[in-house]
């Protein structure tokens, strides 16, 4: 017998969490165990975590499915584990338990498939693009194979007989700005647990979206949409990019030449004219994200951290004619 879940336990709620509480604290699980926010040494883990908390929600979301589960409750579930499960192949799980409330099975109502069989009353919508065999077998036990069958069919849906056609998945894809300048080729790992390569364009812009054809639900397709993270010295305003550029008082006087550092980590040389301020901006054509992104260093004129005596000595010259 599969171990209980305590799903309110899981998503951090209490039993009489309402909808938008359920969803809140999903929304935020979700991002703290995300795999692909984790190194790689921690994504099994915490695609099981990821996984736990995608479950957890699946049933609490679903008022039919939570009322199920709130009625197993934890201490029958046990009990039926230490009677030792169902006697007979097919049977329903709770069709042979007799609680102590006058010998009747408080779960009788649930016969067979507790959905109703192959033709209950209410689809299977699966969340964060796993499907109900990527869930534990204590979700199987209780919400699956009751009828020595999938009750779910083919993951179409039994609502009334109607199928569902297939359905499309969307998702939300973490990249710091470095990574979204360079592109090139990542291993995500879906929601179910598997992982795929992804080819990303360079320079791929916030809010972009990668169509995945046949990774969503039942064969429709994911949509990652792409949401880009702060990278220490860049700021990002839509496709433009901006930083700070520190120069030296002279080079701000009589021009010059100084590197700037792209968000690959390259750098580019550009030419400083003389007698630029603090708060000027220089912009890098075509330096962006996108096809229309340019970046913008934006001048401030620094001292040295120390000054020689032959510097100091020129400034007072300079003090002095000024």
């Amino acid at each position: 017998m599969a171990d209980y879940k305590d799903y309110y336990k899981i998503l951090g709620v209490n039993k009489n969490a309402n909808d938008a509480e359920l969803k809140k604290a999903f929304k935020t699980m979700a991002r703290k165990y995300h795999p692909d926010l984790h190194p790689e040494s921690e994504k099994a883990a915490m695609t099981e975590k990821f996984k736990d908390i995608n479950e957890a929600y699946e049933v609490l979301s679903d008022k039919q499915k939570r009322a199920v589960y709130d009625q197993v409750g934890g201490a029958g579930y046990q009990n039926y584990a230490r009677g030792g499960g169902a006697s007979s192949a097919g049977q329903n799980p709770y069709g042979g338990y007799s609680s102590s409330e006058g010998g009747q099975n408080r779960y009788y109502q649930y016969s067979g498939n507790p959905f109703g069989g192959g033709n209950g009353g209410f689809k299977f919508h699966s969340t964060g693009g796993f499907n109900q065999g990527d869930f534990s077998d204590f979700f199987q036990q209780i919400f699956g194979g009751m009828g020595g069958g999938n009750p779910f069919g083919s993951m179409s849906g039994f609502g009334g007989g109607e199928e569902d056609s297939s359905a499309d998945t969307r998702a939300n894809l973490s990249l710091s700005l470095h990574d979204a300048y360079n592109g090139g080729r990542m291993d995500l790992t879906l929601p179910g647990g598997k992982s795929v390569k992804v080819k990303l364009p360079a320079k791929i812009t916030d809010g972009a979206t990668i169509k995945l054809k046949g990774y969503g639900d039942r064969g429709g397709d994911l949509y990652v949409t792409v949401k880009i993270t702060p990278q220490e010295g860049f700021r990002l305003e839509g496709e433009d990019i901006y930083q700070t550029l520190a120069i030296m008082p002279w080079t701000a006087a009589l021009g010059g030449q100084t590197q700037v550092s792209m968000p690959d980590g390259s750098s580019v040389k550009i030419k400083i004219p003389a007698g630029i301020k603090s708060g000027q901006k220089m912009k890098l054509s075509g330096k962006g994200l996108g096809k229309n992104g340019n970046m913008y260093a934006e001048i401030m004129i620094t001292l040295p951290k120390t000054l020689t005596r032959a510097q100091k000595d020129l400034f007072a010259k300079l003090a002095d004619i000024s």
